[in-house]
C-alpha cells in the first residue's frame, strides 16, 4: 500500500482490503471456484451503519462500519490518502531514480505555474536512501514530522523497517509543503 499510494498512477485497492478480509486466501484461481473461498469475496457486513463526512478523511461513523474504520489497516490507507491530498507530487508528480541511491527510492516533483504550485518529494520504502542534485531548503516527513535542512543538494533519510516508508516533502513555503506530520501513527506507520 505505501508503494501503490506514493508511486506514479491512481491506487486502487479491493474491497475488504481495509480488514484484511479472507486474508491469505488466494484472490483468484479462475472462474470456475466458490467467490465464498476466494479473497475476492466481500460480503459487505463491515459496512452497515452511517457515516457522515464533515471534510477530507474527517467524519463520524455508527454501527459496524465504525468499527472498520478505526481497524489497524483502513487507518493505515486514511492516512496514506490524505498524504496522497496534501501532496501534489504524490498524486501528479514526475518521477526520476537521477541521483537517487536506495533499493526502493525516488523522487517526484509537480509543478502548475498557473496555480502557483511547486511540489517535490523524495520517497524510500524500507531501506536507507541518500537523494543527490535536489534542491536546497527544509524537508518535512509527512510520516514523522521530522525536519532535514538541505544545504549542499544532499539528503539522506536512514533505514526504517521493512515496507515502511519516508515521504520528505520540499517546503516552498504558502502551500508548496507540509508543516509537519500528516495523519496520525498508527500501526503501520511510525
Amino acid at each position: 500500500l505505501n508503494l501503490i499510494f506514493s508511486f506514479r498512477g491512481i491506487p486502487c485497492i479491493y474491497y475488504g482490503s481495509e480488514v484484511e478480509f479472507m486474508k491469505k486466501a488466494p484472490i483468484d484461481v479462475g472462474p470456475h471456484a466458490p467467490l465464498s473461498t476466494t479473497g475476492r469475496a466481500y460480503f459487505g457486513d463491515y459496512l452497515e451503519g452511517t457515516v457522515t463526512a464533515s471534510d477530507f478523511g474527517k467524519y463520524t461513523a455508527t454501527g459496524k462500519v465504525a468499527e472498520t474504520l478505526n481497524y489497524p489497516l483502513a487507518k493505515h490507507i486514511q492516512k496514506l490518502n490524505m498524504m496522497r491530498r496534501e501532496i501534489p507530487a504524490l498524486q501528479k508528480g514526475q518521477y526520476s531514480v537521477e541521483g537517487v541511491s536506495g533499493d526502493v527510492a525516488y523522487k517526484r516533483r509537480f509543478t502548475d505555474k498557473t496555480q502557483g504550485i511547486d511540489s517535490f518529494v523524495c520517497v524510500t520504502l524500507g531501506s536507507s536512501a541518500t537523494f543527490t542534485g535536489i534542491p536546497n531548503g527544509k524537508y518535512v516527513d509527512a510520516i514523522t514530522g521530522d525536519v532535514k535542512n538541505v544545504t549542499d543538494g544532499t539528503l539522506s533519510i536512514p533505514a526504517t523497517a521493512k515496507g515502511d516508508i519516508r515521504i520528505y516533502v520540499l517546503d516552498l513555503g504558502g502551500n508548496n509543503g507540509i508543516s509537519g506530520q500528516i495523519g496520525e501513527t498508527g500501526k503501520y506507520l511510525k
